[in-house]
């Protein structure tokens, strides 16, 4: 990548570290003691991160290469409660680069992640819900070290799920959705991918010499059962742990035998907080969704030859000291 793609990256990232706090300005101040009826009901909180790495190596014979690496991330919450009524909107939002040696520039991490849920309680645990949410990402992401094959955009993909069902929670700590309706809706609005059928949905139809005669679909819908389990505790003084676990079931899969396949979505966060700005942060992810297809390869001769493609347990785990701003 050019020195131009590396200046748009830095200029995003330090874009994202400003702009995020000011949402702090545009909320209401909860903590006076004279508040009016619109303003109390209201909640917010928050906060925004950024995290840098550097490694520098000359002459170093043991092999290696120097590299330096950023993310900023940023993660709200706001709330509405009010009599039997309850309204949610959360946003987790992440951006993270790599650079090495000023030779090439890789994306680490990229998220928009949004949901928002109405919830009216009919009993004091268990109450009828509805959650809208929305995943995605900001940027284009390659298959590195080629950085000239596309493998995601914005929007491609780009996962809507919209759920009812009734929700529990005994407490702040755990919290359990459960939906037998829920439809899950996966955009790939990049033609180009959805020709190759990414992401589940329908490829392309091409003639003998490649050329397309009828595009691929843009869209690949599924109904089914989806559960969402949210957990968070402070596990021991400075250590916060948080984890989210959604596993959703589709009905209607054409292919009869994979309507058992259940894809899985893991997250678990680890804060350990050194002073009131500065945290060290454990991250981590496993995914599993069947209509994902990840390269297979096998040895052939001495070399590493791609045979085809299948879906895989996905892992994803990260380590860092970082700057922390808490919103609200």
């Amino acid at each position: 990548m050019n020195n131009n793609y590396l200046k748009i990256n830095i200029r995003f990232l330090a874009v994202l570290w400003v702009l995020f706090p000011l949402t702090l300005f545009a909320m209401p101040d909860t903590n006076h003691t004279a508040k009016p009826d619109s303003v109390r009901y209201w909640k917010f909180s928050g906060n925004t991160g950024l995290t840098f790495n550097q490694l520098s190596l000359t002459n170093w014979a043991s092999g290696g290469e120097s590299s330096a690496s950023g993310k900023v991330n940023a993660n709200t919450k706001l709330v509405y409660n009010k009599n039997r009524f309850q309204f949610e909107s959360i946003s987790k939002l992440a951006y993270g680069i790599v650079g090495y040696g000023g030779k090439r520039i890789e994306k680490t991490e990229d998220r928009i992640d949004l949901a928002t849920s109405a919830t009216i309680n009919s009993d004091k645990n268990w109450a009828f819900s509805s959650v809208l949410s929305l995943k995605t990402q900001f940027a284009n992401g390659y298959k590195y070290p080629n950085d000239s094959t596309l493998i995601s955009t914005f929007f491609a993909p780009g996962v809507v799920n919209a759920s009812i069902g009734y929700r529990y929670k005994k407490s702040d700590v755990f919290e359990l959705f459960l939906s037998p309706a829920s439809g899950k809706f996966t955009f790939v609005l990049n033609q180009e991918l959805a020709n190759k059928g990414a992401f589940g949905v329908k490829p392309a139809v091409k003639d003998t010499n490649g050329m397309v005669l009828v595009p691929g679909s843009n869209l690949f819908g599924e109904f089914g059962f989806n559960l969402l389990a949210n957990f968070a505790k402070e596990v021991s003084k400075n250590i916060e742990l948080s984890s989210t676990l959604n596993l959703y079931n589709n009905y209607l899969d054409d292919n009869f035998s994979n309507r058992w396949n259940i894809d899985v979505d893991w997250e678990t966060t680890i804060n350990f907080t050194i002073n009131k700005r500065v945290q060290t942060v454990l991250f981590m992810q496993l995914k599993y969704d069947h209509n994902v297809k990840l390269p297979v390869f096998e040895v052939v001769d001495g070399e590493k030859v791609q045979i085809g493609e299948a879906p895989k347990l996905q892992f994803k785990e990260s380590l860092g000291i970082g700057i922390t701003y808490n919103l609200g």
